[in-house]
C-alpha cells in the first residue's frame, strides 16, 4: 500500500506528546476549536518550517524544534477538492468557519487524516490527523530528530 510522508516540528520540550493533538485542543487551530484534539503536519519539511515561520518574527525560537516524519497509508486520507472547502476557509487570521468545518470532520470520523491546502502555499498541502480515529495507529510516526536550519536564519 502507497504511503505518503508528513512532517512535524515541534518544541522539544513537547517531543513526546507530538501527535496526542494537546496543544490544538488547548489552543485551537485553523480547522479545530479550543477543545477538540488535532493534529497539524505539512506535506514537506519546508512547508511545515515556513508554517511555524510565519506565526513569528523570532527566529530563536527554530533552536528549541525537533521534527517529527510521519508515513500515512494513503487510503486513510480525505482529499476534499477546494471547492467542497467553506468559503472563507483560508481567511487571515483563521475563524469558526474552517474550525467548524473541520471540527465536523472530526467528529464524522471518516478516515484519520484531512488533506487541505496550506494558506502560506496554497499549492501545497497540510494533513490534519485525527488522533482520535480508530486507524490512528496505522500511522507510523519516528522519534523526534533536531530540526536543521541554516545559521543564516539567525541573522536578523
Amino acid at each position: 500500500m502507497k504511503s505518503i510522508e508528513v512532517w512535524r516540528i515541534t518544541d522539544k520540550k513537547y517531543s513526546d506528546t507530538a501527535f496526542s493533538g494537546e496543544g490544538a485542543r488547548l489552543w485551537g487551530g485553523r480547522f479545530n476549536s479550543p477543545g477538540t484534539f488535532a493534529v497539524y503536519t505539512s506535506g514537506s519539511l519546508s512547508l511545515a518550517l515556513l508554517e511555524i515561520i510565519v506565526q513569528t518574527n523570532d527566529r530563536s525560537n527554530l533552536k528549541k524544534k525537533v521534527l517529527h516524519r510521519a508515513s500515512i497509508p494513503q487510503n486513510l486520507i480525505d482529499n476534499p477538492s477546494i471547492n467542497k472547502l467553506p468559503g472563507g476557509w483560508d481567511r487571515i487570521p483563521a475563524t469558526n468557519i474552517s474550525q467548524n468545518y473541520g471540527d465536523e470532520w472530526l467528529r464524522k470520523g471518516t478516515n484519520p487524516v484531512l488533506k487541505i491546502p496550506s494558506v502560506v502555499v496554497p499549492l501545497e498541502y497540510n494533513y490534519v490527523i485525527n488522533p482520535a480515529h480508530k486507524l490512528f495507529s496505522s500511522i507510523d510516526i519516528t522519534r523526534a530528530e533536531p530540526l536543521p536550519v541554516d545559521p543564516r536564519f539567525f541573522n536578523n
